[in-house]
């Protein structure tokens, strides 16, 4: 077997054989033939085969595994310092032999793309393709839609494969998709409730559920979500720093917890700041850009005394300066407008929309790590909160 076949073997393993030639260039090996060659004096070997030996495939082989467990094992252990694993956890990891922790898996991952490696090269666990539902209560959302993205990319990498469905915001449909689900033999679900106030009781079927964004009251399952409250205190507070006192509250819906924690920060920023929450100003709908349009009709026919307008979200944001535009009011001259989500829309609109930033692709990985538990030692409610980010633009 020569040199060039048993370099051949080695590309037929692409995560093996960038391992191995990064090794190489790390030790300014230049000569890589002289390195496989079987009369160099490295790992014990400095006699000269025999002839029988040289015509022996295996021995080729052998020398090869030597000098890729050589080269290799520095790269193992920088993974696995980098990871805060054991080397013995990156090569199980690698091999796809043994149990790796779903969290060790992540940190792996992280670890070996930290270290430049390609991310195609990263093997995946070598089990049989499954399946994970995916409950989002409107995939029109930009909002949405990135999230389905960013949790089809994620699950791809741990060799499963996304099943989508949108319940246009109604809970009996989300009901049907949810036993559908269960009965298909997915191996667990993210849900993006369509209400917070519906029965919880049909969710604790014993599958493997992971709330994305929205709580559901009484359920007792995981939920990883943005700081709804915390995001909107940094936008009103923003609001008052540029000298705006008549803040309207517009956009949602009061059956979804995300709308009662972005209104009581609203409501909890101005007391604290000394400013009077005005119910005229405080005008309910649903996420929707018509939402948002429609608020300003109705927000005009109570009262003109406003400054600015911090929305429930992003698309009612832009769907209140699209109507202020019409109406003839200046944004932001006479009116502010901020939003929450920072949907990619809101890079595009004029003037671009200031607005308080989802991390959105952290909060599936997130939530990727509490499904992956769950499937190990079953379903536990817990909490897991991650801090939004004010994005200063145009509208204010």
């Amino acid at each position: 077997m020569s040199y060039a076949a048993t370099l051949r073997c080695f590309h037929h393993l692409p995560f093996v054989s960038e391992l191995f030639h990064d090794s190489l260039r790390a030790r300014n090996l230049s000569n890589t033939k002289a390195a496989f060659h079987p009369t160099t004096k490295r790992s014990g070997l400095s006699q000269q085969p025999s002839e029988n030996s040289r015509k022996n495939p295996c021995f080729y082989v052998k020398i090869s595994v030597i000098f890729y467990q050589v080269f290799n094992m520095v790269r193992l252990k920088d993974i696995a310092e980098k990871a805060g694993v054991s080397i013995a956890t990156v090569s199980k990891f690698l091999s796809g032999k043994g149990s790796v922790s779903p969290a060790a898996e992540e940190r792996i991952r992280q670890a070996i793309e930290s270290l430049g490696l390609k991310a195609e090269n990263i093997p995946r666990r070598k089990n049989s393709l499954k399946a994970i539902g995916v409950v989002i209560p409107d995939i029109e959302n930009p909002f949405f839609s990135s999230m389905v993205k960013s949790l089809e990319l994620l699950l791809f990498r741990y060799g499963f494969f996304l099943l989508l469905c949108n319940t246009e915001n109604d809970v009996s449909l989300e009901e049907h998709f949810i036993h559908y689900l269960n009965k298909s033999g997915v191996k667990g679900i993210f849900l993006v409730p369509a209400s917070s106030t519906r029965h919880a009781q049909s969710l604790h079927s014993g599958m493997p559920i992971v709330l994305l964004d929205r709580s559901i009251r009484g359920a007792d399952l995981p939920l990883v979500a943005t700081n709804h409250y915390q995001g909107a205190r940094i936008a009103v507070s923003y609001l008052l720093q540029k000298g705006r006192q008549r803040i309207a509250f517009v956009g949602g819906r009061r059956d979804v917890n995300v709308y009662e924690e972005r209104f009581r920060g609203y409501r909890d920023e101005l007391s604290e700041r000394g400013f009077e929450v005005d119910p005229n100003l405080i005008v309910e709908g649903d996420f929707s850009f018509h939402g948002g349009y429609h608020a300003i009709d109705v927000l005009l026919t109570r009262t003109r005394s406003f400054d600015a307008i911090f929305a429930a979200n992003d698309l009612v944001a832009l769907g209140a300066i699209e109507r202020c535009q019409e109406k003839g009011i200046r944004v932001p001259d006479e009116v502010a407008v901020v939003g929450f989500d920072d949907i990619w829309l809101s890079r595009l609109s004029h003037p671009r929309l200031t607005t308080v930033r989802q991390p959105v692709y952290e909060l599936c990985r997130e939530a990727m790590v509490v499904l992956l538990e769950s499937l190990n030692r079953g379903v536990r409610p817990e909490l897991r909160l991650l801090e939004p980010q004010l994005v200063i633009r145009e509208s204010c």
